[in-house]
């Protein structure tokens, strides 16, 4: 059976591989996830209201020992408090390293964004000290980093109409409705939670819609929104945050329809979605680039 890989990943620190010497895993544990619970009683009966639909943090725990002796690595082994070092940035509160994770005899690379909890050292010789490492993952949610550590991206072509039925002369009368709009992508999400995403659209356009299966973000208020060409409005679904070119205090979230739809209903479901960019005025230039990074529970 293979052994179990682990590494750690951090835009400033780089990846740290902890399944190969010097660092041995031993385990790794994965807490279920919080149950965000909303009940209350049923007034002169038994039982509850339960109205839970949310999950919250979870806790991670890996155990792992140091292999700080000559025998065991032949390249020069270094010192139990370098060994301690190389691991401890990665668990600073101020960080949110990425917990990556292969469990034996899988196909699937699952990861985690993670902040640290707890990091004790036990020393009980001279060798070979145990190193019990604890993350909360403060989503709840575990990722698929099959392909990597970059999110999953489909450039979405843009799209106004809708494609029409169409009635056929025949000895009796058969009548096709209209189709799937046209332009309209199909995106898989093989993760089984909702996930969030990141919307990038391009100008020229003008007033700009965004449309996932049955529900659409459209900026058709307060005077709507122009992009020229160069510029871009982007939208996060995690975050809820609507930036012109992505800058923060640049918000154009008071220029959609935030009244007809919920941050929820817009995440892409489980399974297959169709999704839609058009806009009332598009330039050849205008494009929507949505990215999405696979959620497990």
């Amino acid at each position: 059976m293979a052994e179990l890989q682990v590494q750690l990943y951090d835009d400033d620190l780089g990846f740290l591989d902890l399944g190969t010497d010097p660092y041995v895993v031993a385990s790794i544990q994965l807490g279920s996830p919080a149950v965000r619970e909303v009940t209350r009683v049923r007034s002169l009966a038994d039982g509850t209201f339960d109205e839970s639909r949310f999950i919250g943090a979870r806790a991670v725990s890996l155990a792992m020992r140091l292999r700080n002796h000559d025998a065991c690595n032949p390249g020069g082994a270094k010192s139990m408090q370098d060994l301690i070092d190389g691991v401890l940035p990665y668990m600073s509160p101020r960080r949110r390293p990425l917990l990556i994770w292969k469990l034996p005899g899988s196909d699937q690379t699952r990861g985690a964004y993670v902040r640290g909890a707890s990091w004790p050292v036990a020393v009980d010789g001279p060798k070979f000290p145990t190193l019990p490492l604890q993350w909360v993952i403060p989503s709840g949610e575990t990722v698929d980093l099959s392909g990597g550590i970059d999110p999953l991206c489909v450039d979405i072509s843009p799209s106004t109409d809708t494609e029409a039925g169409r009635t056929y002369d025949l000895h009796f009368d058969r009548s096709y409705p209209a189709g799937q709009p046209i332009g309209g992508r199909l995106v898989t999400n093989p993760g089984n939670l909702t996930t969030n995403w990141e919307l990038t659209i391009f100008g020229g356009c003008t007033n700009p819609f965004f449309q996932i299966n049955d529900h659409t973000m459209e900026f058709d208020r307060n005077g709507g929104l122009v992009l020229l060409g160069g510029q871009s409005v982007v939208i996060d679904s995690r975050a809820r945050t609507i930036l012109f070119n992505g800058e923060p205090g640049q918000s154009r979230y008071d220029r959609v329809n935030y009244m007809e739809w919920t941050w929820d209903d817009l995440l892409l479901r489980p399974g297959s979605n169709i999704v839609r960019y058009g806009a009332a005025v598009l330039s050849l230039q205008s494009s929507a680039r949505l990215c999405y990074q696979p959620a497990y529970l």
